[in-house]
């Protein structure tokens, strides 16, 4: 990832709070709409939750008011290679999604027909034929559903590619800038950071967890909080999911990438949070996830993390 990051400019169209996967994907559209912009990032650009997580592109793990939006973000993440000229990991090998009792087989057939009452095509597998399609599920998997548009990226490629095109694209990004005050004016906005001010006309806030603070700055509310999702690798196997695995009563993802390491996650909380800056392992629950993996996919046992 390139490190010779643009000076801070004393003025621009557009300035976005935030060099995350939301504040570069907006700088990449709106600079490519020929707008003027310039990114503010108080530390690395992809430094924080964008690039330390699991990657899970799903449709059956989304709530119902924002399935559209997913489907529509899938569709934009496929068209990123062919836009971007270079690779962001994504793969849609389709997603499984496990049930592992008579409960919670009720409860994803449930799940299955209200978001296929928003136009999602999900397809019920019941115990026979979710073993038949992936025979490398446990023994505790009663039934599952199977989505074709389930898929998955590669932080670790897709934050480089992102940071390349939007530059590419014409916008500036201003690395180690943390925003001390905002300040209205007539025609816009004027952000005081650690490395200078800058006026801008529009000001976009994708600063994560930090959103909040920039809010109030604004004299708006906008509470949020922070998750320290644990996330683990294996070390490369051969070929054994050809889905992405995630389950219905358990936070659990699974993917296996091209090189063979397979992705452990679903959101078990660490220990930490935003304002403490801590990020460490929170060991019990973390052997509860590898618990849940390998009881999914037994042949998890045998590799190493």
């Amino acid at each position: 990832m390139a490190t010779d990051w643009d000076t801070m400019p004393t003025n621009t169209e557009i300035a976005i709070i935030g060099g995350g996967v939301a504040g570069l994907c907006a700088a990449w559209f709106l600079a490519r709409a020929e707008h003027q912009v310039t990114i503010v990032e108080r530390a690395e650009p992809w430094g924080e939750a964008s690039g330390a997580n699991a990657g899970t592109l799903s449709l059956q793990v989304k709530i119902r008011p924002v399935l559209a939006l997913a489907h529509r973000a899938l569709l934009l993440w496929e068209e990123f290679e062919a836009t971007m000229g270079t690779s962001v990991g994504f793969a849609r090998p389709g997603g499984l999604r496990v049930a592992t009792s008579d409960a919670l087989a009720d409860a994803l057939r449930r799940s299955a027909d209200r978001q296929r009452e928003e136009g999602c095509d999900t397809q019920w597998l019941d115990r026979d034929a979710a073993h038949e399609l992936a025979p490398w599920l446990g023994p505790s998997v009663q039934a599952a559903t199977l989505c074709h548009d389930d898929g998955f990226s590669s932080p670790l490629l897709a934050g480089p590619a992102l940071i390349d095109a939007v530059r590419r694209a014409g916008a500036k990004l201003v690395s180690n800038a943390a925003v001390d005050a905002v300040e209205r004016q007539a025609d816009g906005f004027r952000l005081v950071t650690t490395d200078g001010a800058i006026a801008c006309k529009i000001l976009v806030i994708a600063a994560g967890p930090g959103t909040t603070r920039i809010g109030q700055m604004l004299g708006v509310n906008l509470p949020l909080y922070a998750d320290v999702d644990m996330l683990s690798v294996t070390e490369p196997a051969p070929p054994l999911l050809d889905r992405v695995v995630t389950h219905i009563g358990c936070v659990l993802s699974l993917k296996q990438h091209p090189n063979g390491t397979i992705l452990i996650g679903g959101g078990w909380q660490g220990r930490g949070g935003y304002r403490s800056g801590r990020k460490d392992i929170d060991h019990d629950r973390f052997v509860q996830n590898l618990r849940v993996a390998t009881e999914t996919v037994p042949e998890l046992r045998r590799l190493r993390i």
